[in-house]
């Protein structure tokens, strides 16, 4: 199947050791990519500024995109605000993190290869045990 829909995806709600409190993501793998869709801030159930994801690093490249609002995101050693229209490339085992500064923002994580903590998480919420991260 070549399209598909953010409202096809599960969306995770609850913190757990891949999605940290304040933050929702709605998750899919397709071949050797994984998207993560992600809302955080005040307006979807954060703190007064999200502290988003602890400082973390993972095998997995990453660019994470804002759609909306703004981040302060950390990599490796640098540090910059984000805001709709820019984002950030991670190396793959590069510490890095972000925190929220206004009350929503929507940003999409791409990684490539998928991220096996991420799966096991979809497999979990997923109604049919998917690691997809699809409802079908």
């Amino acid at each position: 199947m070549p399209f598909y829909s953010w409202s096809d995806m599960v969306k995770d709600t609850e913190p757990n050791e891949t999605l940290p409190a304040g933050m929702t993501r709605r998750g899919v793998r397709l071949g050797n990519m994984m998207f993560g869709l992600h809302e955080s801030g005040k307006s979807v159930g954060g703190a007064d500024q999200n502290d988003g994801p602890k400082s973390h690093a993972h095998e997995s490249e990453q660019i994470t995109y804002v759609f909306e609002g703004r981040i302060r995101m950390r990599v490796g050693d640098e540090e910059k605000e984000l805001g709709p229209g820019e984002f950030a490339y991670i190396p793959s085992n590069v510490e890095h993190g972000g925190k929220a500064l206004t009350d929503y923002v929507l940003a999409l994580d791409i990684w490539s290869p998928p991220r096996p903590d991420v799966e096991r998480r979809l497999a979990e919420i997923s109604p049919d045990g998917a690691e997809s991260g699809l409802k079908h």
